[in-house]
């Protein structure tokens, strides 16, 4: 009877080390090649001069790289030209003005004011 115990040990134990020994080896996966998804930047914004809030988030969506491409210009605050220098981005316009809803995505938290004709 125990021969046969002894025999049934040695023949798990025979089962049971290639199994153990291979799975301790490292597999190695092959490299993924990861591209990040970028968006493309609206056409509002090609040539322009945003504030840094506006630049810090077409940074973030489409990469410095593509932000740079497209030749837009970080100003040093939000009041900076609009609307290619026909407009001014401010907190409020004067009386004179009205406000360019379609280029005060380039003024941040201002918006873009432009003269009546």
């Amino acid at each position: 009877m125990m021969e046969k115990k002894t025999g049934y040990c040695l023949f798990l134990l025979a089962l049971l080390v290639p199994y153990t020994v291979l799975g301790a080896i490292p597999k190695s996966a092959p490299p993924k090649k990861h591209r990040e998804k970028r968006f493309a930047i609206p056409l509002v914004y090609w040539g322009a001069t945003v504030s840094p809030t506006v630049w810090a988030w077409l940074v973030g969506l489409a990469g410095a790289a593509a932000v740079a491409t497209a030749g837009i210009i970080r100003a040093s605050s939000d009041s900076h030209s609009c609307a290619n220098n026909r407009g001014w981005c401010r907190s409020s316009c004067f009386s004179h003005e009205y406000i360019d809803y379609y280029n005060s995505a380039v003024c941040g938290r201002y918006r873009c004011c432009r003269p009546n004709n």
